[in-house]
C-alpha cells in the first residue's frame, strides 16, 4: 500500500480515533481506528440512513449503522489485515465517486451504487487487475473492438470473449480458439503456461498487439475508458449490462486510477499455432508452473491475414 492513512492514527482506549479523510468532499468520511486496532472508514450524515435497507454487505468488510446524538454512521470495518490494500482501493473510489457532489442526499445514492458495485467486485474476484492485468484486458477489447464487433453479431461477439469465465484461451470462436497477447516494442511474448498454446477446438491463433504506455499529450493515446466508451457504443443499450458483468468477472473495477494511464496501440498482428510453431508439448511433472517467451522474430512464417475469423462463424 503506498498510502496508509491509518498508520497516523493512534489506537485508541477504547471507541475510535479518527481524522477527516477529506475536508473538500461534501460527505464527511474519515478515516479511524478501534481499540482493537481494526481499520475503518467513517461516514457521518444528517440523513437517516438506519431507514435505508439497501446497504450491501461486502465479503470481508463489516458494515454497521449506527447513530450519535443527532449524526448518523456508517461504518465500514476491515476484518483482515491482508486486504487492505483492496480496502483502502474501496474507500478512496468511495471518496472519489462523491466528490464534487452538493447534495447530501444524490451522494449518498452514489455512495450506495458504488457498495453495489464492490459487493458484486468482492463477491466474484478477491484480486483488483494489476498494470500488466489492465495491458492483457486492453488487448482484448481491442480485439473485440476491431475484429469481433465487425464480423458478427454483438450476443455472438461478446459469448466468444471466454477470459472473464477463466477459460485456457481469451477467445472461442466456434471451431476455433484465440489467444491474445500485448508485447512492448521487443518482438516477444510471453506464454504463462503450455496450454495456452494448445487446444481442443479445431485451430488455434495467436493475436499479438504492441501496446506501450503513453501520455494525455499523445493524440494517438487512450485510456481504457476510452475504449470501454467506444465498445458500448457499439453493442448499444441492449448489450450494456452483458458487457459490464464480463469486466467484472474479469475482475476489472472502474476506478479513478485507470484514467491517468494512457496507452498506445502500433501493431496488431494474427499468427496460426499450428506444428512447427514454438511451444512447449510435454512438461515433466515435477514442473508445477511453466512461463516462457516465444521470439516472434522467428515466428514469421506463420503470420496470418484476419481473413480467417469469417471461419469461426461456422
Amino acid at each position: 500500500m503506498k498510502t496508509n492513512p491509518w498508520s497516523k492514527i493512534a489506537k485508541p482506549y477504547k471507541n475510535l480515533n479518527a481524522i477527516l479523510a477529506d475536508k473538500e468532499n461534501s460527505l464527511k468520511f474519515f478515516w479511524a481506528k478501534d481499540s482493537i486496532g481494526n481499520f475503518l472508514f467513517l461516514l457521518h450524515t444528517k440523513l437517516d440512513i438506519i431507514q435505508i435497507q439497501k446497504v450491501p454487505k461486502l465479503n470481508g468488510i463489516k458494515v454497521s449503522l449506527s447513530k450519535i446524538e443527532k449524526t448518523y454512521q456508517l461504518i465500514l470495518t476491515l476484518t483482515s489485515k491482508d486486504d487492505k490494500d483492496i480496502f483502502y482501493t474501496l474507500c478512496i473510489d468511495l471518496l472519489n465517486s462523491t466528490k464534487g457532489v452538493d447534495d447530501e442526499n444524490i451522494a449518498i445514492g452514489i455512495l450506495l451504487k458504488r457498495l453495489k458495485k464492490w459487493q458484486y467486485f468482492l463477491k466474484h474476484s478477491r484480486n483488483l487487475i494489476d498494470i500488466k492485468q489492465l495491458k492483457g484486458l486492453i488487448g482484448e477489447l481491442f480485439f473485440l473492438k476491431k475484429y469481433l464487433l465487425k464480423n458478427f453479431e454483438v450476443d455472438e461477439a461478446l459469448n466468444f470473449w471466454k477470459a472473464p469465465l477463466q477459460s485456457v484461451q481469451d477467445f472461442e470462436l466456434n471451431n476455433m480458439a484465440i489467444e491474445v497477447k500485448t508485447k512492448s516494442s521487443m518482438n516477444a511474448i510471453t506464454i504463462s503456461s503450455c496450454e495456452q498454446l494448445f487446444t481442443t477446438l479445431g485451430e488455434l491463433y495467436l493475436f499479438v498487439v504492441t501496446l506501450t504506455e503513453s501520455t494525455q499529450k499523445d493524440k494517438e493515446s487512450f485510456t481504457i475508458y476510452d475504449l470501454i466508451k467506444e465498445i458500448r457504443k457499439l453493442i448499444g443499450l441492449e448489450y450494456i449490462d452483458k458487457f459490464n458483468h464480463l469486466l467484472f468477472l474479469y475482475g476489472f473495477l472502474e476506478l479513478s486510477e485507470y484514467k491517468e494511464l494512457y496507452f498506445k496501440i502500433s501493431t496488431d498482428e494474427f499468427y496460426r499455432v499450428i506444428d512447427g510453431f514454438p511451444r512447449i508439448s510435454e512438461v515433466p511433472q515435477s514442473i508445477e508452473n511453466l512461463t516462457y517467451r516465444v521470439n516472434l522474430n522467428a515466428c514469421k512464417d506463420f503470420l496470418v491475414e484476419e481473413d480467417f475469423l469469417i471461419y469461426g462463424k461456422g
